[in-house]
C-alpha cells in the first residue's frame, strides 16, 4: 500500500509526532552546508556524523538531496 502524500498523518501520541517530525521533516538532518561539505569530501573526519546519517541510517531526505546534487553537477 502506497502512502498518500495528501493524507494528514494521525498524530495521537508524542511518539507519533516525534517520528513524523524526524522522518518527514528531516529534523535530525545536518545543515545544507554540512551536507554539501560531506558530499564534496566524504572522507573528512570532521563530518563522520554526517556520513553516519547518510550512509548508515540511510536518511531518505539526505540521500535524495545527494542525488539531486549529483544530477545538477552532471547536467
Amino acid at each position: 500500500m502506497q502512502r498518500s502524500e495528501s493524507k494528514t498523518p494521525e498524530l495521537k501520541t508524542l511518539g507519533d509526532v516525534v517520528r513524523w517530525v524526524v522522518a518527514e521533516l528531516g529534523a535530525m538532518c545536518p545543515s545544507p552546508e554540512r551536507l554539501a561539505a560531506y558530499f564534496a569530501n566524504p572522507d573528512d573526519a570532521n563530518l563522520r556524523d554526517v556520513r553516519y546519517h547518510v550512509e548508515e541510517v540511510r536518511c531518505p531526505i539526505c540521500r535524495t538531496e545527494r542525488e539531486a546534487i549529483q544530477r545538477a553537477i552532471s547536467d
